[in-house]
């Protein structure tokens, strides 16, 4: 299936749809978008993929014809009738009109167990791609890559460097729990309707690490160090957690941190070093 704006225009004209901007739904136009994609994943026959939010099914075709097997989750109930028509090789796909961030992704391990590897590789709705990452890194499921289409403000934030002003718990997370890149820009002429912003696909490799003991309060720890960016890490810290400014001067000191950095300036293995040290439970 190759895409251009006019296929797409009658696509949605023949089934009589418009898209719904409350649910972020931006149609790519530009075949070769798609291509670079497709040629970015990497994926093989063997290899079976999650793709969230097929809409009009540009992308689920392109991955029908290189995977084993695609798992599609649509929550827009007027698409899975224009993706049953659209679509061929309905053997090798299995489309849920289910809400992927309530979805059980232990469905989708037994449905891909004869799969060498799994992906994830989507164009997804921007009004929710902190929950759609946030539940993939979380996820016990060992994925091998996942390789999103998201708004380019986000994709900066997650691959920012400390000092940036990108750079926030969401980074800190993201990048502790995987190794992520920028692959190449994505112009908002490329979709239709054009949004209102540029685009970037990201590609996300899961360190795929079992869950440290401690972890869920590590992220705790984050969110409330960054929650004040005016406010230096050690104010932040006074509000936060019941220690003293001299216990908290002395800790500084023994792991060589300015006593007046801010957050944003403290790399991940000073984070980690600091929330360690101040025996977090």
């Amino acid at each position: 299936m190759t895409i251009s704006l006019n296929r797409t225009k009658a696509i949605l004209q023949k089934h009589k749809l418009r898209p719904q901007k409350a649910r972020g739904q931006n149609f790519l136009i530009d075949d070769n978008i798609l291509q670079k994609t497709i040629a970015a994943a990497g994926i093989t026959a063997c290899d079976g993929v999650i793709e969230i939010g097929p809409g009009l099914g540009a992308l689920t075709a392109r991955l029908l014809s290189q995977a084993k097997r695609v798992l599609a989750y649509e929550i827009d109930e007027r698409f899975i009738d224009v993706l049953k028509q659209e679509l061929p090789q309905q053997e090798r796909l299995l489309l849920l009109h289910e809400d992927f961030l309530k979805a059980d992704l232990d469905f989708a391990k037994d449905y891909f167990q004869d799969c060498a590897k799994v992906y994830v590789i989507s164009n997804i709705p921007y009004y929710i791609t902190t929950p759609i990452i946030s539940k993939l890194l979380k996820s016990s499921f060992r994925f091998e890559k996942i390789l999103l289409m998201m708004q380019k403000e986000v994709g900066l934030r997650l691959v920012a460097r400390p000092g940036t002003k990108d750079y926030n718990a969401f980074s800190v997370f993201v990048q502790t729990k995987s190794l992520v890149r920028l692959v190449f820009d994505v112009s908002a002429h490329c979709f239709i309707p054009k949004p209102e912003v540029d685009s970037v696909l990201v590609e996300i490799i899961p360190k795929n690490e079992e869950p440290k003991e401690n972890e869920a309060q590590f992220f705790t720890f984050v969110q409330n160090i960054f929650a004040n960016r005016r406010k230096t890490l050690l104010n932040n810290l006074l509000r936060t957690y019941p220690s003293t400014r001299n216990q908290l001067e002395e800790l500084f000191r023994e792991l060589h941190i300015n006593i007046n950095i801010r957050s944003e300036n403290l790399d991940l293995k000073q984070i980690h070093d600091l929330f360690q040290k101040m025996n977090i439970s």
